[in-house]
């Protein structure tokens, strides 16, 4: 991933130009919920290609691979919510559906003051609850590209090249 924070109105904000991910463009819980949703829609669809197991490179991971790793983060990046709001770590999700699950439970509710605390020691700097969540959507939006270029890749090693050029 190609990214980095900048320092806009008061707030880090995390800007990609591989994915075109722009933390700027977001408005509240609801618009990183329906996001959020978005994307794990779009993970499971490309998580029924036939190729969901193959890797495009040695060293790029699978669809199946990409999908766990963003299972994984889910459940990571929520527990650091909870420790920051002093609540019960929620349930490790098992699957894209548990995201989902956990999405719509937690990022709806919070409060102003709940998405302005702030984690410490995990990150090279303090971050924001609201910045959690919004890292979150950029891991996840990034890698259903991941997974739609893999799928082309390897249709492209798959298929001869036909010629347009003389």
């Amino acid at each position: 991933m190609t990214y980095t924070w900048h320092a806009v109105d008061g707030r880090l904000a995390e800007l990609c130009d591989e994915c075109g991910f722009d933390a700027r463009d977001l408005t509240d819980g609801r618009d990183e919920t329906e996001r959020l949703i978005t994307a794990y829609a779009d993970l499971e669809r490309l998580l029924a290609h036939p190729d969901a197991d193959r890797r495009p490179e040695p060293e790029t991971w699978s669809a199946r691979e990409y999908v766990d790793h963003c299972v994984e983060v889910c459940g990571a990046l929520f527990e650091y919510v909870a420790q920051v709001l002093g609540t019960p770590a929620p349930a490790t999700p098992a699957d894209l559906a548990g995201c989902r699950d956990l999405v719509t439970a937690t990022v709806p509710p919070l409060t102003g003051d709940e998405r302005a605390a702030v984690l410490h020691d995990v990150y090279r700097q303090p971050v924001t609850v609201e910045w959690v969540v919004r890292h979150l959507l950029h891991d996840t939006e990034h890698h259903v590209l991941d997974l739609r270029r893999g799928y082309a890749k390897l249709g492209m090693a798959d298929h001869p090249e036909v010629s347009f050029r003389g």
